[in-house]
């Protein structure tokens, strides 16, 4: 069986950091941390600050500035545009960790809420990955919750 998957990733402001060296780096550890028959069917990326308002981000043309290596279909807003349409194009969302969704806490916690309500699981590649009817949630949640309080 076939999941199909989103990539999300983010680099700080362009002078912070390389986005064509740093986006696919982390679509390359997104990809080597999933699960056999999960697929990464589109590419969602923004070069901005992850402490920005949830509101406020996705708006950022940065990305135009650089010739990344990946096609982008769109920023962390249009993903979740995406993620409330019947005919999304996916089952999950993967990112390299949870930092590379939001800086702030709060943030990084109502995005993940958000794509839980719609029923996308959201994954990160430093995280465990859990499938399966059975299987337990606790590790992968305090792990989640450590990581959000470091970034």
């Amino acid at each position: 069986m076939t999941v199909p998957v989103v990539w999300l990733g983010r680099t700080s402001t362009e002078d912070a950091q390389d986005p064509t060296l740093s986006l696919p780096r982390q679509l390359r550890n997104a990809r080597a941390a999933l699960p056999p028959g999960w697929v990464i069917v589109a590419h969602f990326y923004d070069v901005e600050s992850g402490r920005k308002e949830l509101r406020e981000r996705g708006n950022s043309l940065a990305h135009q500035q650089f010739q990344i290596p990946m096609p982008r279909d769109g920023s962390v807003a249009d993903l979740l545009d995406e993620t409330q349409r019947p005919d999304r194009r996916f089952a999950a969302v993967i990112c390299e960790s949870i930092e590379r969704v939001a800086r702030r806490t709060y943030f990084g916690t109502k995005i993940e809420y958000e794509l839980e309500q719609a029923g996308v699981a959201l994954c990160a590649a430093d995280e465990p990955i859990v499938t399966g009817p059975r299987a337990k949630r606790a590790t992968p949640t305090l792990t989640r919750r450590v990581n959000l309080a470091l970034s």
